[in-house]
């Protein structure tokens, strides 16, 4: 998903089923590299980014998707692009 579809709003009727979404966060990430940044940490309103300790003595990023509103704050924070709005597919249930 690019920029101006989330900030126009259109993510919500692109495909995603039920209009939700998920935010990813892409190995690209800062923090999985080694790098100390917790850009999106500091930047989401609702404390849904938190940082876990990883292998050796990284910190790496963790989404809490029930505190998560998808506001996008961590998404244009992002100093390499690593967080995206992916759709949800939801596979269709048949009785």
């Amino acid at each position: 998903m690019n920029r101006r579809l989330f900030l126009t709003g259109n993510w919500r009727t692109s495909g995603a089923a039920g209009g939700e979404a998920a935010i990813e966060i892409a190995d690209a990430c800062l923090a999985r590299s080694g790098v100390a940044c917790m850009a999106c940490r500091d930047a989401c309103p609702e404390d849904a980014i938190g940082f876990r300790p990883g292998p050796g003595r990284l910190f790496v990023p963790e989404l809490a998707d029930d505190l998560c509103t998808r506001c996008g704050r961590c998404i244009t924070t992002c100093p390499v692009g690593a967080i995206s709005l992916m759709p949800e597919h939801r596979e269709a249930v048949h009785a």
